[in-house]
C-alpha cells in the first residue's frame, strides 16, 4: 500500500473531494479538537459519519476510531483524562 491506508481505512475514510489527502488520523484530530473538555470514540465517530467525513455502520467507526486513538495517544497527539475521554495535546497541530 502506498498510502499506508487499510483497505477498511480506504472505505471508511474515503476522501469526500478528489485529491483530498486528509489522513483518518488527521481527521479524528481535527473533530477531537472541537471538544475543549474531550470526547469519547462513539461521540466522535457520530460526528465524523454525520459530517461526511466516515461511512460505515456506527460499531466499525466507533471501533477504529477507539483503535486510532490509542494509536495517536500512544504518539503523543491526544491524551487520555481520568474519566476516559481523549483531548488532543495543546501545542500540537493535528
Amino acid at each position: 500500500m502506498q498510502d499506508g491506508l487499510s483497505p477498511n481505512d480506504r472505505k471508511m475514510f474515503a476522501p469526500l473531494r478528489r485529491r483530498e489527502s486528509v489522513t483518518p488520523e488527521a481527521k479524528v484530530c481535527s473533530v477531537l479538537a472541537g471538544y475543549e473538555a474531550g470526547s469519547i470514540p462513539s461521540d466522535l465517530a457520530e460526528r465524523l459519519v454525520s459530517g461526511g467525513h466516515a461511512a460505515g455502520t456506527r460499531a466499525l467507526v466507533t471501533k477504529r476510531v477507539g483503535e486510532m486513538l490509542e494509536s495517536l495517544e500512544e504518539a503523543g497527539r491526544v491524551e487520555r483524562i481520568p474519566d476516559g475521554r481523549y483531548r488532543t495535546v495543546r501545542g500540537i497541530k493535528s
